[in-house]
């Protein structure tokens, strides 16, 4: 199945480092599904209204990233962006200390993240995390439909940044604590709690108020863990 792309509004400068941000933020929130395949590089550049080797140019660069995978006559199939940290995962979730480690990895850099992001975020990142949050209203939501809205919350926060970095250490965190995050998702309760904190971190976000972003994610992640610690 071919995925479809929304419209991007370029600058004149980095044209291919553009559209590269952009197939890039489409992958991480979820809008571009792993599995599909990217448009044509002819049918990206009619799109986007510039030449097929910008195009290219950023199709190789997610290439680079294990973001997609490009095949001669086949195109570019959008890859599972979290599958760069799975072999790692596997290794770590084999300790409890290990697992510790994560844990505090998480704790230590994502309060971060939501100040970068406050500071940062543009129009975009913010409606698209307004939408992550009308759809966490649904109390009819699954534990796993729940959990992947949560991760791509805090993916959009790092991407917000505009520090790859920080979205690499992110993704990797993620999969170390993957069972710890299902066990807050267990629960209406737990479900709830998680859209509440996401909530006073998106207000601080679109407020552009670094401080207070800060706040709210470590208040955020106090919660979670007080959940998870209660449905293990």
């Amino acid at each position: 199945m071919q995925a479809s792309t929304p419209p991007l509004a370029l600058v004149s400068r980095n044209i291919s480092a553009q559209i590269a941000d952009h197939l890039e933020n489409l992958i991480m929130t979820g809008t571009l599904v792993p599995g599909t395949r990217l448009p044509t590089e002819r049918s990206l550049a009619e799109e986007f209204k510039v030449s097929r080797t910008s195009v290219r140019e950023a199709l190789s660069e997610l290439e680079s990233k294990h973001l997609i995978e490009r095949v001669q006559g086949r195109g570019s199939t959008i890859l599972d962006p979290m599958s760069n940290t799975r072999k790692l995962a596997t290794m770590l979730e084999a300790s409890d200390m290990e697992l510790q480690n994560a844990t505090e990895l998480r704790e230590s850099v994502e309060p971060h993240i939501a100040a970068l992001a406050a500071e940062r975020a543009l129009p975009t990142h913010v409606a698209a995390l307004e939408s992550i949050l009308e759809k966490e209203t649904d109390e009819s939501l699954s534990q796993e439909k729940s959990m992947k809205l949560d991760i791509q919350f805090h993916l959009l926060l790092a991407h917000a940044t505009g520090n790859k970095l920080l979205l690499t250490v992110l993704q990797f965190a993620f999969k170390c604590t993957e069972h710890v995050r299902e066990r807050s998702h267990q629960t209406a309760t737990g479900r709830r709690i998680s859209h509440l904190g996401h909530q006073l971190i998106f207000e601080a976000v679109t407020a552009h108020n670094a401080e207070g972003a800060e706040h709210a994610m470590k208040r955020h992640l106090a919660d979670v863990h007080d959940v998870s610690a209660l449905a293990s």
